[in-house]
């Protein structure tokens, strides 16, 4: 794709993720969180922007990188599948540039690659937070699934780890289980879901991050018995209601899943393209600066977002709900 440039010289920031929202209704929420940024934010309008899909895979998301460094990135945004950012993440880290993520979870990604900063909670949070919230439910035994992609296999290891330091009993039987996890991305975790209910069970079922999403679907009773676990929003007064607005202005409906942290990711970035830093100086900036954005202050600690969040819906006649605790 030809690269966008902006009149005045600028930051120079690769976007990569997958863009066909045939393919994941998170590529849709991606773009229009591009969209709105860079018609809402004064700070993007001297970047040049040089867009490359990354088809949510491991191969290509390395040659994306190969690419992004040929053409001499200052900083990449995006790679939101984790399976694309784990092989990205080590070729920025060789050339120097720092990778801004919205919504990959895989723990690797910031304990490996310090050029990496991520603006949602890891595997190892999700995992913990969820963990807890069954041992909560007093669900002591409970069977653990994931599709194939490298997100939800790693999830999957960082939930089994975490039942192990709760004292919670991972069974190998479904029929065994007091509740079922299944981690994975959207599509496989809807079609588990079904294909689980269509089995005539009814045991609690916990699904992960990527199926907090409208796309999951609706259900007419399934209080009690669906869940899932994703990104939380801070309970701070318009933390939330800033970047609904925003959606709803251009798009005439309430955001999904990821939107507030690519917007979040956005206005970090033209914080950095305010202060004309470039690559060399990127990386600092983004380990030891406070950003304030209208969606709350910023910061990382090794990586990882200071504040992330996660949050537990389940599923009811109208979509997805928060649960109370």
């Amino acid at each position: 794709m030809t690269p966008l440039a902006s009149p005045v010289p600028g930051l120079r920031v690769g976007v990569s993720a997958l863009f066909d929202p045939h393919d994941t209704p998170h590529a849709r929420t991606f773009m229009r969180a591009l969209a709105v940024a860079r018609n809402c934010v004064p700070g993007l309008a001297r970047v040049q922007w040089h867009f490359l899909d990354d088809g949510a895979n491991a191969v290509r998301g390395a040659e994306v990188a190969r690419q992004m460094v040929d053409w001499k990135a200052d900083l990449v945004i995006g790679h939101f599948s984790s399976d694309a950012a784990v092989s990205a993440a080590a070729l920025y880290r060789q050339a120097g540039i720092a990778l801004l993520t919205p919504a990959a979870t895989i723990d690797c990604l910031t304990l490996a690659h310090p050029n990496v900063f991520r603006f949602c909670p890891s595997d190892r949070q999700l995992a913990g937070d969820l963990v807890n919230w069954l041992a909560s439910r007093q669900w002591h035994r409970v069977h653990v699934q994931s599709d194939d992609s490298a997100h939800g296999q790693a999830l999957c290891v960082a939930i089994c780890e975490a039942l192990v330091r709760a004292g919670l009993l991972r069974v190998e039987e479904p029929e065994h289980a007091d509740v079922e996890v299944f981690a994975g991305r959207l599509k496989p975790s809807r079609e588990h879901w079904q294909a689980r209910r269509q089995a005539g069970s009814n045991r609690p079922l916990v699904l992960t991050d990527d199926a907090a999403s409208p796309y999951l679907g609706c259900a007419e009773d399934q209080r009690g018995k669906t869940f899932v676990i994703g990104f939380g929003t801070p309970d701070h007064p318009g933390n939330g209601c800033h970047a609904s607005a925003l959606h709803k202005t251009f798009f005439a409906a309430e955001p999904h899943t990821y939107f507030r942290e690519s917007l979040l990711m956005l206005y970090v970035l033209a914080e950095l393209a305010n202060d004309r830093l470039y690559a060399g100086q990127l990386l600092n900036a983004l380990q030891h600066t406070t950003f304030n954005t209208p969606l709350g202050a910023v910061s990382f600690d090794r990586g990882e977002l200071r504040g992330a969040m996660t949050c537990v819906w389940t599923p009811g006649p109208k979509g997805l709900t928060p649960v109370t605790r």
